[in-house]
């Protein structure tokens, strides 16, 4: 893999990233790895914060999980289980997993909120489109489905994604609030917060929610990657993943299944090398993880990409975590060809 070497190699010398992890394998096979960094060694074992990663490792696992279990149908109102307002009345899981609430970006970081009443705060936010008319990427959204699940199991939702996702796919070394004194790259500027979950609306609510604080390595997102890549099995039904992973936003700014970014022309991230209906997330940290369901490729990225573009600049520069997704992507498309 001599193109992606050259691009890890001109991403170091650009302080793009400090660390970084690549797999790339097609169905049971790995094809190439490569575990590098500028200060200790790491390797497949190596945490990493996954950040909205956790959207589709986490909580939309456990939302085609309770489909399966009857516990709730994508078509629910919100209102079936909180009290909304009557500008939220119509709102559904669908329109949560799809980021069509109309809500965007927030902090919910208020005086007030905490872990149990947050639902009830993102219920009162005035919309900025109206629901369904357009994808918003809505990291409340996440927060409330998961406040949601935690409703119909009856559990909190780092407990839930143990014992229903973590434990049946051996994920061991996947968490919430993972143990400080573990392998753990840094996701944040300060050392003291290392193992801390970058995302300040999870860190306000204590660390877990529906949108980010899970914490993975590359062996354990193998194992995620190769469920998705079985349809579900052995956690999720065949019927209802391939529900999952339609294209509901066709018409639309953003093209989205239920939870997974749904890969189309317009999408660029994944720099051509997976096709039109593969399914992925990325996270804010400089996570990612595609899969193509029809040849069994997957590529697994983890790196500290954002943390170290600030320590470069002096602030945050999100375009350059995006470019180097696109310009990995594309070294590997070349070097597969």
């Amino acid at each position: 893999m001599k193109k992606l070497e050259k691009c890890i190699d001109r991403l170091f010398a650009e302080r793009t990233v400090e660390n970084i992890a690549i797999r790339i394998g097609r169905n049971d096979k790995v094809l190439y790895e490569t575990y590098r960094s500028g200060s200790s060694a790491i390797d497949s074992g190596t945490l990493f914060d996954m950040a909205s990663v956790t959207k589709i490792v986490a909580t939309t696992s456990l939302c085609l999980i309770a489909a399966d279990k009857g516990l709730l149908s994508f078509d629910n109102k919100v209102s079936s289980y909180f009290t909304c307002p009557d500008d939220k009345k119509d709102m559904t899981i669908k329109h949560l997993l799809t980021h069509t609430m109309g809500i965007g970006h927030k902090a919910l970081t208020v005086c007030g909120n905490t872990y149990d009443n947050i639902y009830e705060y993102i219920l009162r936010i005035p919309s900025d489109k109206s629901i369904g008319s357009e994808v918003i990427y809505s990291c409340p959204g996440f927060i409330l489905l998961g406040k949601i699940l935690e409703k119909v199991f009856d559990d909190r939702l780092d407990r839930l994604f143990e014992k229903y996702v973590a434990a049946p796919l051996e994920m061991h070394s996947s968490s919430f609030l993972p143990n400080k004194s573990a392998d753990i790259v840094n996701s944040n500027i300060s050392e003291e917060d290392r193992g801390c979950v970058n995302d300040y609306n999870c860190r306000f609510l204590g660390g877990v929610a529906g949108n980010a604080g899970l914490f993975s390595c590359v062996s354990d997102m193998t194992k995620y990657a190769k469920m998705l890549l079985s349809f579900g099995d052995p956690i999720i039904s065949r019927d209802t993943f391939g529900l999952a992973i339609h294209n509901y936003t066709p018409a639309l700014s953003e093209s989205r299944g239920l939870g997974f970014l749904y890969v189309d022309e317009k999408y660029t991230q994944t720099g051509k090398l997976f096709p039109n209906g593969s399914i992925g997330h990325c996270g804010h940290t400089g996570q990612s993880i595609f899969v193509d369901l029809k040849s069994g490729l997957y590529v697994i990225v983890l790196s500290d990409a954002t943390a170290s573009t600030i320590r470069k600049y002096g602030e945050e520069n999100y375009g350059e975590v995006i470019k180097m997704r696109e310009d990995i992507h594309s070294a590997i498309k070349d070097d597969l060809e």
